[in-house]
């Protein structure tokens, strides 16, 4: 007799190799089952990993941000001092400019004081060739102010 032959003739036998066959059938797709989660589990992780690099990348972004905007705001800070120390000159020379016209017969040596073009034009260069600011100072016979705005300018 046969293997199907013994199961036909004795039902016992027909429900317990139904049981192993529906067994076998559980265990087969629990494995599937088992193998999609892992390889779900792992790309879940991997995204994960993508998105933490992201993350890092990202806030190494923002950190060059805020490292920017500090300087910007410093940069700013001179620039509006500069602005200051100009606007003071300007109102200096302006004052100095009327006592002038209340003396015309008097010569004074304003003249001398204020910076010729060439004593800018030769800031600049000194600027470019990386002298400090008191030392372009000293030469040029500018004020800080003056010899600021020009090292922002072309330094």
């Amino acid at each position: 007799m046969t293997f199907l032959q013994t199961l036909a003739s004795n039902p016992q036998s027909m429900i317990v190799f139904s049981i192993l066959v529906v067994a076998m059938l559980g265990l087969i797709i629990g494995l599937i089952a088992l193998l999609l989660e892992r390889q779900g589990n792992q790309q879940i992780q991997q995204r994960l990993a993508d998105l933490g690099l992201q993350l890092l990348e990202q806030q190494e972004d923002y950190n060059k941000l805020e490292k920017l905007q500090f300087i910007g705001a410093q940069r700013q800070q001179r620039m509006d001092q500069v602005l200051q120390d100009i606007y003071s000159l300007i109102e200096n020379n302006s004052q100095q400019l009327d006592q002038l016209k209340d003396q015309p017969n008097v010569h004074t040596s304003l003249a001398s004081d204020v910076p010729s073009q060439s004593n800018y034009e030769h800031a600049i260069r000194m600027a470019k060739e990386g002298l400090t600011g008191e030392r372009i100072q000293e030469i040029c016979g500018l004020t800080e102010g003056e010899v600021n705005l020009i090292l922002d300018l072309h330094q």
